[in-house]
Parts: structure tokens; C-alpha cells; sequence
């Protein structure tokens, strides 16, 4: 939980925001594609051949689930 200055919080809200619309433009692209649709499933986001799955701590990777 952050607990820093609230104009820093705004700060970083905002940036997370960009992040955010990003992501969705990228999801928005694989589903034009035509392969099937990026869904959210229990903790993670699945597509076309892909997982996105949170690791161990802050981080998040892909897998390719035509291994």
C-alpha cells in the first residue's frame, strides 16, 4: 500500500492509467488478429496461444500454451 504524499499518489495513479490504456490497446490488438478473444481467467489473462500469469513477487510473464 503506498503510503507517500498524495500529490506523488496522484502521480503514479495517472502513470498507471497510461500503463493501463496501453495494455488494453495491446489486448485490443491480438483479439483484431482473429484468433479468439483475450479473456481474464482466475489470476491470469488468457489469448490465442498465450497465458499471462503473475510470478512470484511483482511480476508478470507470458507463456505460450502451444508448447
Amino acid at each position: 500500500m503506498y503510503t507517500g504524499r498524495p500529490e506523488e499518489l496522484r502521480r503514479l495513479e495517472q502513470q498507471a492509467a497510461a500503463l493501463a490504456a496501453e495494455i488494453a490497446a495491446l489486448m485490443t490488438r491480438i483479439d483484431a488478429l482473429g484468433l479468439g478473444q483475450c479473456l481474464p481467467a482466475q489470476g491470469r489473462i488468457a489469448g490465442p496461444g498465450f497465458d499471462i500469469r503473475r510470478t512470484t513477487g511483482r511480476g508478470w510473464t507470458a507463456w505460450s500454451s502451444r508448447r
